[in-house]
């Protein structure tokens, strides 16, 4: 069914629509808004989001957070800024598609602009809105400004005053729907937090029940209460709620200007003409519609390499080998697989202010992070172009011209043409190389079990030792024993087919109720495990005597369960 039409008329802009009507409008509007306007949106929304994730489980988890922090800190607020900047553009977009009126072009000036002004603003918002959320009262007429601003804000010709004159503007229009309207997304956010949560934390135990898929948060229903998983479904909530909340305002924006412009007659005008116009008309439409999704419908992948600071080993008199082994741990103690175990060391920090402390560090950082590349970069210059001039004078002759010449250079680079070729060939061969034949192997060892173990699990052999083991025991005339080892190749050859999952805490029955689920309906394999279970329980739990056919009537069941694994 299609999105309904927001009703423009000149009695909503003056009075102004009631909150629920306004937020139906919202719906309808990012219904009707296309691909290529909601992908500016999570163009910038996603990097910053992810960028947040990622800033506060490194900040509470990892032990050199304190020397990261600089530079994870300077990312994420390039990150925050570039995410206001699209908001705004996509804003605009919205505002434009309900107006009808896109004659002004986003070129290079207008992005730059507009980002200019949005980081302005920007930066502000973070010191205003803590206060006005403490103050409480004058909350709603500060998140209509910030929203409001971020609209009208992104013209080529747009100025800090005239931005800032219109936005308080529309902030002060109709505030008991502001405030109602604040409260209904407010409603909105706890239901849709709520779901979020519950809908994550069932995940687990759905998979578990329908595909016995098993993870952490099974073992331990508790998992997910840390900090992580709260921040994570309040990054989805917002990511969600936010685009209907830039949609509100853009239709508050809209109606606001049509108080003394007529915006929303000229819009009505708009709508008349396009549905008289004709199909080259419609076909011009669709061409720019294209273009449109071309330049704009892409998406931006923010890349953010962060350096380790590594803290230099103390210094003592030792040997030469002891000296290389103790930087040998040192640098792989600051690895992230390790740092993260090791506490914090406390920074010295003196006297200094906050401030000083934060410019020291992110001088560091910017020192630590070019240093030793550059530093790498001109030894290896130096060395691969070192002349190494002659002590006697040469001049105006052949010796002189050959000394002149980079043969470090040339030499390196015909050694790694040479390497290149040699590897390709030596690829070539082995790639050619025919399978060595069976008759040629030779037999492996098998490591030494003890069948007669309660805690014996099908994974601690393959199945081919398995079933050789158990070709030993029958030799030996071990038959029970070897009725065991077939068991557990059996056992060995499900789990390989990802057909069972193995358990310590799991019985037969289990791992049959598991079979039987992931392969309904089938008649071979089912029924020649539950024979394996009969057969096995009833000797080894059980008083009966295991005899030729037994084995036998086991070993045909293990064949039946792996020609499943060939077909």
């Amino acid at each position: 069914m299609a999105a309904p039409q927001a009703r423009f008329s000149t009695e909503s802009s003056l009075r102004g629509l009631p909150a629920v009507e306004l937020l139906d409008e919202a719906v309808a509007l990012l219904r009707r808004a296309p691909l290529a306007i909601l992908s500016i949106y999570f163009l910038g929304a996603l990097p910053f989001c992810l960028g947040v994730i990622y800033f506060w489980f490194d900040m509470t988890e990892s032990a050199n957070a304190e020397g990261r922090l600089p530079g994870e800190a300077m990312m994420l607020t390039a990150l925050y800024f570039w995410m206001k900047t699209c908001q705004a553009v996509f804003a605009r977009k919205l505002l434009e598609l309900v107006e009808g009126d896109d004659s002004e072009r986003w070129t290079l000036l207008r992005w730059a602009n507009t980002a200019l002004l949005q980081i302005v603003y920007a930066g502000s918002l973070v010191l205003v809105y803590p206060f006005a959320l403490l103050m409480t009262v004058p909350f709603g007429w500060v998140n209509a400004f910030y929203h409001s601003v971020s609209i009208v804000a992104t013209g080529s010709r747009t100025t800090l005053g005239s931005s800032l004159r219109e936005a308080m503007e529309m902030a002060r229009l109709w505030p008991k729907q502001n405030h109602l309207i604040l409260g209904l997304l407010f409603v909105a956010m706890l239901m849709v937090y709520l779901n979020l949560a519950v809908f994550c934390i069932t995940i687990p135990q759905l998979l578990n029940m329908l595909f016995g898929i098993e993870t952490v948060f099974v073992d331990n229903g508790f998992a997910w209460n840390n900090s992580s998983f709260y921040l994570d479904v309040s990054v989805f909530c917002y990511l969600v709620l936010n685009p209907l909340n830039k949609a509100i305002y853009v239709l508050r924006c809209f109606y606001g200007r049509s108080r003394v412009s007529g915006t929303d007659l000229k819009a009505e005008l708009r709508r008349f003409q396009a549905r008289q116009s004709d199909g080259a008309a419609l076909s011009g439409v669709a061409a720019f519609v294209l273009i449109f999704l071309l330049l704009f419908g892409g998406a931006a992948r923010a890349e953010s390499d962060t350096s380790l600071p590594v803290s230099a080993p103390l210094v003592q008199i030792v040997e030469p080998a002891t000296a290389k082994l103790d930087q040998a741990i040192q640098k792989t103690l600051q690895k992230d697989e390790f740092a993260w175990r090791a506490p914090r060391v406390e920074s010295d920090s003196g006297e200094e202010s906050f401030l000083q402390r934060m410019v020291n560090a992110v001088l560091k950082w910017i020192k630590h992070v070019l240093k030793a590349p550059l530093d790498w970069l001109g030894d290896w210059l130096k060395w691969l172009f070192d002349f190494h001039p002659r002590d006697q004078q040469e001049t105006g002759n052949f010796l002189s011209a050959m000394a002149a010449i980079p043969w470090r250079a040339i030499f390196l680079l015909l050694a790694v043409i040479l390497i290149a070729i040699l590897a390709w060939l030596l690829f070539r061969h082995f790639r050619r190389k025919p399978p060595q034949p069976l008759d040629t192997l030779q037999p492996i060892a098998l490591r030494t079990v003890d069948l007669e173990a309660e805690n014996l699990q099908a994974d601690e052999l393959p199945e081919d030792s398995w079933l050789a083991l158990a070709q030993q025991l029958i030799e030996r005339g071990e038959l029970r024993l070897a009725l065991r080892a077939f068991y557990l190749a059996t056992l060995s050859t499900l789990a390989r087919q990802e057909l069972v999952r193995l358990g310590p805490a799991k019985s037969n029955r289990d791992y049959l109720a598991e079979l039987t689920r992931r392969l309904r309906g089938e008649a071979v394999v089912v029924p020649s495990f539950r024979e394996s279970i009969r057969l096995f329980e009833a000797s080894w739990y059980g008083t009966h005597a295991v005899t030729s056919a037994i084995i036998e009537s086991m070993r045909a069941n293990q064949k039946q369960v792996g020609s499943h694994a060939a077909a």
